[in-house]
């Protein structure tokens, strides 16, 4: 994927970098436009409404002299300075008492900081809130650093928002801790955030389900949690799953060790210096017998592990378990579990030691059941293509182990020394003196060199520096490549469609980018929208991963795209209050009419004179509203925009523009699908209607006809015969 160019169309960097700035130190302030009527506050933070008790959407658009916090203990001569302080160009601190939206009062520090453009006019004003216990000695003497006389050092940004207002870095010292005073409680709730225990024992279960190698674990499973003998494990609960985990390890040790034990180990002098010196002198030993022991508990464990039935219910009951385990697994593990050299150790025999070492290959058993769990695994490109050559190497362990016991046993009976074990010994000067047990090659010589032999004709390579000379070992030798040329075909030949699947993503990106660009090609967009159609792809892209979410729904049924859609859009259901009094039907119908918008800076997402069809909530990023290229309003996250639809009969018109600020996601209600929700659900629409508060209202005040304004004329009767048409039954008659 190329590098992203960044922002593609002029923004409004200057109040970003304010809002930024002040947010990350806690700030309570207000941002006032001193070219609109009144010096119209453009926004507020979260600071200032829990400061005072008022909303954004009571705040915003009003004159930033607060008269709304003026009451009964507000000085006159306080409010005199604050007037005189916004009719001038200097900064000025004021000490006065507020009333909160309670009645309550508040004593602060009202700093009025003006911010001019190089030509001296004030554009904006910046009103910082601090109660007067907060205040410190010198509380703002980085703001003078830093806003006043900024304008001589800093390049003039034209953009068509603020005309004429430098970049400015605002560069606010953090103060002390020592002087911060706990700021008065708000009067809002508290939210109390899910307890840790709760959170920790989901993620829990989560864990547990990606590493479990036991029965599929299906959510369904764990709603009701099933009544059991204490002494009975969960075949989803983390023990076992870490306990399938261990048994695996010794199961890939048992592969690999077992074969080289019984092919090299046996019949050979290690194996008679462990009968002269006793089982447990050989390290091996010792953990091959602790291995036999962590099988042997593997089958206990596996005798109380409940499991799933036919009819998808939890089986606890331990007879059941019993009778599941002895139709199942149990004769290959209690096989695999049998320690069969400890129990006929010490007989001294060549037979009994042949008979062992092929009775303990019956461990290998185990990696049928090992490979079966493993198939969860197989969505994964990755890990597939390390698990066929991990496969690879083990099927050529095992043949390099056969490849030396042929050699091995037939030694001894050939008249001419030409086995390869023969031609080994001369070819590395270790020549074998049948007098002598101890002559010849040694372990790791002959290990190697098997290893070698099979790994080159495994993958047709063949040098032929070691080669078979006997029947046993011409036929042992087709069949190795017989064996190899389908596992070459079947592990090497889907590599590289593993690979491709790997990089599907980066493909499938390159494809769509192929199409807008000759899309922009064929209708010649002109180079500033074609610059802003890449970015937005470009944006959107990385966003979803090109995954089209109303593709993926319509995959599934109904009510699953209703939880899915309700899962994505509760945080908004959950933050506005507004839809706190909808039941859970109410709730999935409107998250079925959401519709989620991205939109990157420098993006418009609403022009004046626009249809209002919509209401928009922002969930992340910032945006400016724009009227006569004037800023009159800043949002950010949790605000909503739009209309009133229930105070008019038709949707009117945008009276402003709607510009994104930053990468933005909105969720998107149409008006006829929110009206719709509303006449199914009466009950819900007048508490909606009732605690529905817009941010700021886009709807032309030239074209607003209330339907209360209609009651007295012949219009009102047209309009409620076509509310009846519609049965919207909370319209009022």
């Amino acid at each position: 994927m190329p590098v992203r160019r960044g922002h593609v169309a002029p923004q409004n960097t200057f109040l970003g970098i304010i809002i930024r700035k002040f947010e990350g130190q806690n700030r309570k302030f207000v941002i006032a436009n001193a070219r609109v009527q009144n010096c119209a506050i453009i926004y507020c933070n979260d600071g200032f409404c829990e400061m005072t008790g008022y909303s954004r959407p009571d705040v915003m658009q009003k004159p930033c002299t607060c008269d709304f916090l003026h009451g009964n203990h507000t000085d006159t001569h306080a409010i005199s300075q604050v007037a005189q302080a916004l009719m001038g160009s200097e900064e000025r601190k004021v000490e006065i008492t507020y009333h909160r939206k309670d009645g309550s009062d508040f004593q602060c520090y009202t700093h009025i900081i003006p911010v001019k453009n190089e030509e001296g006019v004030v554009m904006l004003f910046i009103l910082n809130f601090d109660y007067v216990l907060e205040e410190g000695s010198s509380p703002f003497n980085h703001f003078k650093s830093s806003l006043l006389g900024s304008t001589s050092e800093s390049n003039i940004n034209k953009y068509s928002t603020i005309n004429k207002i430098p970049l400015i870095a605002l560069n606010f010292a953090e103060r002390n801790n020592e002087n911060k005073a706990q700021s008065p409680p708000s009067s809002e709730n508290t939210i109390i955030a899910p307890k840790v225990k709760d959170r920790t024992h989901n993620v829990t279960e989560k864990v547990t389900q990606v590493l479990s190698l036991g029965a599929d674990v299906l959510p369904e499973y764990k709603l009701q949690t099933p009544r059991m003998d204490r002494f009975t494990i969960l075949h989803y609960s983390p023990f076992k799953a870490m306990w399938d985990w261990l048994i695996l390890l010794l199961v890939i040790y048992t592969a690999i060790l077992t074969p080289y034990s019984a092919a090299f180990l046996l019949n050979d002098r290690e194996e008679q210096m462990r009968r002269e010196c006793g089982y447990s002198c050989n390290p091996l030993n010792v953990v091959d017998f602790m291995v036999d022991i962590m099988f042997i508990v593997d089958i206990v464990i596996n005798f109380r592990t409940t499991y799933v039935n036919l009819n998808e219910e939890v089986v606890s009951q331990p007879g059941k378990i019993a009778i599941q385990y002895f139709k199942g697994w149990f004769l290959i593990d209690m096989v695999a579990a049998i320690p069969f050299d400890l129990l006929i150790f010490g007989s001294g025999s060549d037979e009994t030691t042949t008979l062992i070492g092929l009775l303990k290959t019956a461990r290998l058993l185990r990696l049928v059941r090992v490979a079966r769990k493993l198939d969860r695994y197989s969505e994964y490109g990755a890990a597939v293509l390390m698990l066929l050559m991990c496969i690879f190497a083990l099927i050529a362990h095992w043949l390099a182990c056969i490849w030396y016991a042929i050699g091995n046993v037939e030694k001894p009976y050939l008249e001419h020394k030409i086995g390869w074990l023969d031609n080994l010994g001369v070819s590395i000067g270790k020549r074998y003196n049948y007098s002598d047990p101890s002559s010849g090659p040694s372990i790791k010589d002959k290990y190697v060199t098997a290893l070698y032999f099979t790994f080159s004709s495994l993958t047709s390579v063949g040098f032929g520096n070691v080669s078979p000379n006997t029947n046993s070992e011409k036929i042992f030798s087709i069949c190795v490549m017989l064996i190899g040329s389908l596992m070459y075909a079947s592990i090497f030949g889907n590599v590289s469609a593993i690979i491709q699947r790997l990089y599907s993503g980066t493909a499938r990106y390159h494809t769509q980018m192929l199409r807008v660009r000759e899309f922009i090609r064929f209708h010649q967009i002109p180079n500033p929208l074609k610059q802003r159609l890449e970015e937005y792809f470009q944006h959107s892209w990385t966003y979803t991963n090109g995954i089209d979410m109303n593709t993926v729904l319509k995959g599934f049924p109904e009510c699953l795209q209703a939880d899915i859609c309700l899962h994505l859009n509760q945080d908004l259901l959950e933050s506005c209050k507004a839809f706190h009094g909808a039941t859970k039907g109410c709730l999935r119908a409107l998250a079925m009419r959401f519709q989620t918008t991205h939109a990157p800076p420098g993006d418009t997402l609403v022009h004046s004179g626009d249809i209002l069809t919509a209401l928009y909530f922002l969930s992340r990023g910032s945006i400016e509203i724009l009227k006569d290229d004037i800023v009159v309003a800043i949002l950010g996250k949790n605000d909503i925009f739009g209309e009133m639809i229930h105070l008019y009969a038709k949707p009117g018109k945008s009276n402003a523009d709607v510009r994104a600020l930053s990468y933005c996601d909105l969720h998107t209600i149409q008006r006829e699908d929110l009206l719709e929700v509303l006449d199914m659900y009466p009950e819900f629409a007048d508490f909606f209607l009732k605690n529905l508060e817009l941010t700021f209202d886009l709807r032309d005040e030239n074209g607003k006809v209330h339907l209360h304004q209609m009651v007295q004329t012949q219009a009102y009767w047209v309009l409620c015969q076509n509310c009846m048409v519609s049965k919207h039954r909370w319209c009022p008659k």
